[in-house]
C-alpha cells in the first residue's frame, strides 16, 4: 500500500508547512536583511495548527496572523539595525568634497585638481570647462581619476 495515500490532509499540511519553514530559514540564511524571518514565523504557528488537526483555513489565518504581527512588531527595529553609515576609508573619502583646479579641465580633456593636499587627474562628464584655482565638487572616481562638477553659488565660500 502506497503510504502518501495513507496520509490524512493534516499530516499533508503539516509536511507542507515543515517545508515552507525550512526554504523560508534557508532564504533567511543566505541573505544580509531581514526578508522571510517573518514568514518563517507564521509557518511555524501554521505548523503546529496543522499537528493540532485544524482546517486549512485556520492554518492559513495563523500563517497570516503571526507573519503580521512579527512585521508589525519588529520591522522598525530590523530597518534601524539594518541602516549603516558608510564609513569612508581610502580615496572614496574625497566623493563629496570640494577641489580646486589646479591644470585646466576641458571638455573631453584631463585636467587635474587638488583635494586634501593631493593632486588627481580629474575629468567633467558635464560638457563644462573649469579654469585654474576654480573650485569644484568631487562627485565620484572613476578609475584613478575624479569626476567633478560646477559647484553651486552658495557653497563657493566652503573652505578647504
Amino acid at each position: 500500500m502506497n503510504t502518501f495515500l495513507a496520509l490524512d490532509s493534516f499530516s499533508i499540511m503539516a509536511i507542507v508547512w515543515a517545508v515552507f519553514i525550512v526554504a523560508t530559514a534557508i532564504i533567511e540564511l543566505q541573505t544580509a536583511d531581514l526578508v522571510t524571518i517573518w514568514f518563517t514565523l507564521g509557518g511555524v504557528g501554521a505548523l503546529i495548527a496543522a499537528l493540532c488537526k485544524q482546517n486549512f483555513w485556520i492554518q492559513i489565518s495563523i500563517f497570516l496572523g503571526i507573519s503580521v504581527i512579527a512585521i508589525i512588531l519588529t520591522r522598525p527595529l530590523a530597518k534601524k539595525l539594518q541602516q549603516k553609515e558608510i564609513i569612508r576609508t581610502n580615496s572614496d573619502k574625497v566623493v563629496g568634497k570640494m577641489a580646486i583646479v589646479t591644470k585646466k579641465i576641458d571638455v573631453d580633456e584631463i585636467g587635474e585638481v587638488k583635494v586634501e593636499g593631493r593632486l588627481w587627474r580629474a575629468i567633467n562628464n558635464d560638457g563644462l570647462t573649469f579654469e585654474e584655482n576654480e573650485k569644484v565638487l568631487v562627485e565620484a572616481i572613476s578609475g584613478t581619476k575624479l569626476i567633478v562638477s560646477k559647484i553651486e553659488e552658495e557653497n563657493k565660500e566652503v573652505i578647504l
